[in-house]
């Protein structure tokens, strides 16, 4: 089997930008995830093993039983690297498992987009409280203190304060303080959008009883939304701010959208843009109320980075015009070959089988060498087969004819 070295100019490696689109519907504490039904399985309620809205990683356990056909289970054994899974510490890696110990995980692994509502006296930060007058001790530590997800992110707001002063944590010029307004937090994790979030791609729709009453866009492309319902009594107004690279929103919009009221925190309120998705919010009304007249539907394009490689596989003129195939030689002709304990000749007259063409049924036409392409294998510079290509329907190929393949292969 001949093998042909990819010259300079026959490989090329690019990177394919793609912007997967996103869109999730919130209504009475459930999503929806790019309108994918949650199918029953043979041994499972769900198929994919997930409540509908959020994505399984690596789509393991797919319609698996405990009982029947066993989950996959992520594992690893204890022994002298102290390497072990991410979720465990160090102090209970070394004090709770013995030493050759098989631990095990669990799969599938779920995220999902979620949200976070914080009211005005909701406290962004948590001191350590202490119950002794010297610090410097633990033992006088009660707890350790805790700081929200929105003050963690007050450095990288006012880091794009460049780009517009709406994103300005605490600023006298707009009266606003994201230390005590209410806010409304989307975390949208990165395994939804990949590196970025596509910026001026963001949609929200905001729905009462169905009807939509509002819809915010990032019309400038430049983290700041927008309400941009005409009829909506916050239009033209600021509601909030997207971190592209980060992957939040921040919904901070206050007007009244409708003089109708619904359960979204404590007691009931109108509709307001920090009420946003609020349904999927661990804070969703009191007594057990889910905002059962609002609906919400988040619609946004993701940013992903494809590494592909292109590689243009030639096949010349006058060669690869032979063929081990049994076919490839005429019907009836002798196989047969002589051997001695230090020669193997084969039969030189075996003919090959003219599969010309005539306009008559039984003669044939003039000979000619004929083969047909039907795999093209690519080898590393070991000569091991790592890839397989395979045209839809065999290439013919004669002594006179040269090809081009164009392969491309995602890496």
């Amino acid at each position: 089997m001949p093998l042909y070295p990819f010259k300079s100019n026959d490989v090329y490696i690019n990177t394919l930008k793609t912007y997967p689109e996103i869109k999730l519907f919130v209504y009475n504490l459930t999503s929806s995830l790019n309108n994918t039904p949650n199918i029953s399985g043979s041994f499972t309620g769900s198929i994919r093993m997930t409540t509908p809205g959020h994505i399984s990683l690596y789509e393991l356990n797919v319609d698996r039983s405990t009982t029947k056909t066993g989950l996959i289970t992520p594992f690893v054994i204890k022994d002298g690297t102290n390497i072990g899974f991410r979720t465990t510490t160090n102090s209970s890696w070394a004090s709770d498992y013995a030493l050759g110990q098989t631990v095990y995980g669990s799969y599938p692994m779920v995220s999902a987009i979620s949200k976070e509502y914080y009211s005005s006296t909701t406290p962004r930060t948590v001191s350590p409280s202490l119950t002794s007058s010297i610090p410097a001790f633990p033992a006088g530590i009660a707890n350790s203190g805790s700081v929200s997800h929105l003050h963690a992110l007050k450095n990288t707001l006012n880091h794009y304060t460049y780009i517009n002063p709406h994103f300005n944590y605490s600023s006298s010029i707009l009266d606003r303080n994201f230390a005590d307004v209410p806010v409304g937090l989307i975390n949208v994790p990165t395994i939804f959008y990949g590196s970025q979030i596509k910026p001026g791609s963001i949609n929200l729709k905001y729905y009462y009883t169905g009807s939509q009453i509002a819809q915010a866009e990032d019309k400038n492309r430049d983290g700041v939304l927008y309400d941009t319902y005409a009829s909506s009594p916050s239009s033209g107004s600021v509601i909030g701010l997207a971190l592209y690279n980060e992957g939040f929103l921040v919904l901070t919009g206050g007007i009244a959208l409708s003089p109708s009221s619904d359960s979204y925190v404590t007691g009931t309120d109108n509709p307001r843009w920090r009420y946003f998705a609020q349904s999927i919010s661990g804070t969703v009304g009191a007594s057990g109320s889910r905002a059962p007249n609002s609906s919400f539907l988040l619609h946004m394009s993701g940013t992903t980075k494809i590494q592909n490689i292109t590689m243009f596989a030639t096949a010349p003129k006058g060669q690869l015009n032979h063929s081990n195939n049994p076919t490839f030689v005429a019907f009836g002709s002798s196989s047969q070959a002589s051997s001695a304990p230090h020669a193997y000749v084969q039969n030189a007259q075996q003919g090959i089988k003219n599969i010309v063409s005539s306009s008559y049924n039984d003669p044939t036409g003039s000979f000619v060498k004929t083969t047909y392409v039907s795999k093209i294998g690519i080898y590393d510079k070991n000569k091991n087969l790592i890839a397989i290509a395979k045209p839809a329907t065999p290439i013919k190929k004669t002594a006179t004819r040269d090809f081009t393949f164009k392969l491309k292969l995602d890496i």
